[in-house]
């Protein structure tokens, strides 16, 4: 049996690799490991937690099941603040650095279980169907949007928000870990636009700011820079991470789309599954590529105070 017939998603690893992996860069950097809830097929949702004297700042990857690259560039972040990059040496001495490489363990677990194919529903959900990064509450009880991809209420389809905000043990864990640690500022790891969406604001302080965090990120980024993705007035609310860590818990909070649209459908149309559609062939060429990015972005939000309160009121109601 060759390698790609016994490890169909290499160089990706199974998923008790990457709990080891997890384990040993907790060790190598004086981290704690913070078991912060438990999946619905009861996997231990785990996050690395560097302790430091200064204000909490959160790096999570793999709320989709599929989108194996976006936990890679996580655990990126950590093997390069090991190997002494002095960006990230100089994070960790500001702030405590919490890493979650895997929000939907058992989305991970099923896209390996079936070597990455099948619909994409059932490999971006969690075990009862629901797309996580729609099940948060809307800010100021927005509406639910028409628009497409902003949420289902059909079970079954990719974008199904569930029965209800936080119905889900995972998205439940983690308002329970926002309203414990009030995390300064947020990255949410997903792939494969290439782009920067922050949290949707409509007030102008909070809006230029993100504009300004977002180009931070791309200018540090050495060879594939990520366009913003906002609007002031047509964004909308979706049922997000980043829009509920903003508005709910006063947090610098967006969502990090890695892995180029370009470079992903050049890749598709030479190995046509649903795996291979999110995630390189090479992680470390976009791991290299964004890092930098990360790491800018939290360097220059923690420059800022806290989002104005202007931008948690309740925003007018999703088109």
């Amino acid at each position: 049996m060759s390698l790609a017939d016994s490890a169909p998603l290499a160089p990706y690893p199974d998923p008790d690799t990457r709990e080891r992996e997890l384990d040993d860069l907790a060790a190598t950097l004086g981290g704690e490991i913070v078991e912060y809830g438990r999946s619905r097929e009861d996997r231990p949702l785990r996050a690395l937690r560097l302790p430091a004297a200064g204000p909490a700042i959160l790096c999570s990857a793999n709320i989709h099941g599929v989108e194996y690259i976006a936990g890679r560039v996580a655990l990126g972040l950590l093997h390069s603040l090991r190997a002494g990059d002095p960006e990230l040496l100089r994070l960790r001495a500001r702030a405590e650095l919490w890493v979650i490489p895997s929000i939907n363990p058992d989305g991970y677990a099923r896209t390996w279980a079936t070597g990455g194919q099948g619909r994409l529903a059932d490999l971006r959900a969690n075990a009862a169907g629901v797309d996580l990064n729609r099940n948060f509450p809307r800010p100021g009880g927005a509406a639910a949007s028409r628009l497409p991809g902003a949420g289902s209420d059909r079970p079954g389809d990719a974008t199904y928000r569930g029965p209800a905000p936080l119905s889900e043990p995972e998205t439940a864990a983690l308002d329970r870990l926002f309203a414990a640690r009030r995390f300064h500022a947020s990255v949410n790891l997903h792939s494969f636009m290439g782009t920067v969406i922050p949290a949707r604001v409509s007030e102008r302080e909070a809006y230029a700011r993100y504009r300004e965090l977002a180009r931070v990120l791309a200018h540090a980024q050495p060879r594939v820079r990520y366009r913003r993705l906002a609007h002031r007035i047509f964004d909308t609310f979706t049922g997000e991470q980043e829009d509920h860590q903003h508005h709910a818990f006063g947090t610098w909070a967006v969502c990090l789309e890695t892995f180029s649209l370009r470079a992903s459908y050049t890749q598709h149309l030479r190995r046509p599954s649903v795996f291979w559609r999110f995630n390189p062939r090479d992680p470390a060429a976009w791991i290299a590529n964004d890092v930098p990015g990360i790491t800018a972005y939290f360097h220059a939000a923690l420059e800022l105070p806290p989002p104005p309160a202007a931008s948690r009121r309740a925003l007018p109601p999703a088109p």
